[in-house]
């Protein structure tokens, strides 16, 4: 799929210092707002990542992104912070990805957030500076942040991908539904981390099997991410385009492995990708970091995360055994303008068909297939830049003031 990426879990996992709560009372957790058995909750999916519909002091919804990779909700949008009325109590530090990318949030408490008939009173909320980390420009609608630890840690909560919904759960009866796998997750400052094995390509070193904690991160679109120290799991690697940090874009090699094993269950043949090592630096200092199973991955099970139980309930869905790709286009398109359909090539991976085609980051798509950008959404752009191997993709593109039309013909450049 031709996507912009973002990897929430590697960005967000070094929020520091940890948020506090002195001289007021402690943060309540989520609570049913009825006495009901379960709640379900309507999901948008895109870039394998999925949004679902939040009320911040009982203004919206608006649609905030569902990570475990994140402990703290997260507000990327402070334009709408004086329509929210928040409290707020003080300045902290965010420290990013690439080195130096050290970043002052605004913390307010006292918070109520809500969800389809669950609230959570006198919580936290993270505000990040405009045009930090901009999700719209990704999904091709408003989003305005990221929720995780705070929503999932008191309820079990069955994800469907496939059928976009989450259903809450008020209690532990929930059905385990034939062919599912359970999976013990540590939980380790919120977040969820599963033992995982990879099994390397090809022969030799390539074909080694190493044995690690992964976190599960619904807030990272690849698939896989290893630290670069395991590159070698994978014969054949390409540069990329890995996502966009604090600190600014995340580069690095995109290979394939075997299989990645968890528990019972396994999946075959995923990409992997390797961040350059720069990018996993904080003020010159490497962090400790194994790896993420994200999104691509998690979407083709449906997903049940229990964190009071400290388990996860893995059952593949009908997408589980599709193929992994890359880009096959080689192009990452951001969706911006007022309406989000002025569709701008972002990023063109060097060697693949839109590079060799001579496509620019920073042309305007005018058209697809004939089809003029103000009739196609951001999900049609990468649908039709996303489709079979061999297919053939008629651009009409916009550079300065010059129109130009370009054929590609998408393929698989890591095979």
């Amino acid at each position: 799929m031709s996507k912009l990426v973002f990897s929430l879990g590697l960005i967000l996992i070094l929020l520091t210092p940890p948020v506090a709560v002195t001289g007021h009372a402690a943060e309540s957790g989520f609570r049913f707002d009825q006495d009901r058995r379960s709640v379900t909750i309507p999901i948008k999916v895109r870039n394998n990542l999925a949004v679902m519909p939040v009320t911040i002091n009982d203004i919206g919804p608006f649609y905030f992104i569902l990570d475990t990779g994140v402990k703290t909700t997260i507000l990327t949008e402070p334009l709408v912070m004086d329509l929210l009325g928040l409290d707020i109590e003080q300045t902290i530090l965010l420290y990013g990805l690439g080195g130096s990318g050290i970043v002052e949030a605004l913390l307010a408490k006292n918070v109520t957030i809500g969800t389809p008939g669950i609230t959570g009173h006198n919580k936290n909320l993270i505000i990040i500076p405009e045009d930090l980390l901009t999700f719209s420009e990704v999904f091709g609608f408003p989003v305005y942040g990221i929720i995780g630890y705070d929503f999932f840690k008191n309820f079990p909560m069955r994800i469907s991908y496939s059928n976009e919904y989450i259903r809450v759960y008020n209690h532990h009866d929930y059905r385990i539904r034939r062919r599912s796998h359970i999976i013990p997750i540590d939980l380790v400052d919120g977040k969820p981390y599963v033992k995982a094995s990879i099994v390397g390509s090809g022969s030799g070193s390539a074909a080694d099997t190493i044995t690690t904690h992964l976190l599960l991160d619904m807030g990272a679109s690849h698939p896989l991410y290893l630290h670069k120290n395991y590159a070698g799991l994978s014969e054949n690697t390409i540069s990329g385009f890995l996502g966009k940090g604090i600190s600014g874009y995340l580069m690095g090699q995109i290979g394939r492995v075997d299989k990645l094993i968890i528990g019972d269950t396994y999946i075959s043949s995923p990409l992997v990708s390797y961040p350059d090592v720069e990018f996993l630096r904080i003020q010159g200092q490497e962090i400790d970091w194994e790896g993420i199973i994200g999104g691509e991955i998690i979407k083709r099970y449906e997903v049940v995360l229990d964190y009071p139980r400290e388990k996860v309930v893995l059952r593949p869905g009908r997408d589980h055994g599709n193929p992994f790709n890359t880009s096959l286009s080689g192009l990452e398109v951001v969706a911006r303008g007022e309406n989000h359909q002025k569709f701008i090539i972002h990023y063109v991976r060097p060697g693949s068909t839109g590079y060799e085609s001579g496509i620019w980051a920073g042309d305007r798509i005018m058209a697809i297939n004939k089809e003029p950008y103000h009739k196609l959404s951001m999900e049609d752009v990468l649908d039709e830049l996303s489709r079979s191997r061999g297919s053939i993709v008629n651009l009409t593109l916009k550079r300065g003031d010059n129109i130009l039309s370009v054929e590609i013909t998408l393929r698989e450049d890591l095979l």
